[in-house]
C-alpha cells in the first residue's frame, strides 16, 4: 500500500511551476463554489494529475480498487493517453474529506 500525502503548496506562483513540480505522488481535494468537498484527485508517481471517478474513496482515506494509470484513449474506463503504468493500492494520508463512492 502506498501512502499518498496531501498536496499543500498553495503559495502564489504566477508561473504555475509548483503545480507542475515533481511532488509525487500526492492528492488534492477540490471544493465547489459553495465550499463543498469534491472527490480527491491524485498526482500519479509520474507527476500527472488523475481523476479517480471510478474508485471509492473511503472516509479513512483508503482508495479501492487499485489505482492504475493506464495508457490508452478509452476514457470511460479511466485510460489516459499519457498513462505511465503505475499500479498500486493507495491510502490518502491525513484524509478528512468524507466518503466518495465510485461514479456510475
Amino acid at each position: 500500500m502506498v501512502e499518498v500525502p496531501k498536496y499543500i503548496d498553495f503559495s502564489p506562483d504566477p508561473d504555475n511551476k509548483r503545480w507542475d513540480a515533481k511532488e509525487s505522488p500526492a492528492c488534492l481535494q477540490p471544493v465547489d463554489t459553495d465550499g463543498n468537498k469534491l472527490k480527491p484527485i491524485i498526482r500519479c508517481n509520474c507527476g500527472r494529475w488523475c481523476g479517480i471517478g471510478l474508485h471509492h474513496v473511503h472516509a479513512d482515506g483508503a482508495v479501492t480498487a487499485s489505482f492504475f494509470h493506464s495508457k490508452g484513449t478509452n476514457f470511460a474506463i479511466g485510460e489516459d493517453p499519457y498513462g505511465c503504468g503505475w499500479h498500486v493500492f493507495i491510502k490518502l494520508l491525513d484524509y478528512d474529506g468524507g466518503d466518495f463512492p465510485p461514479n456510475p
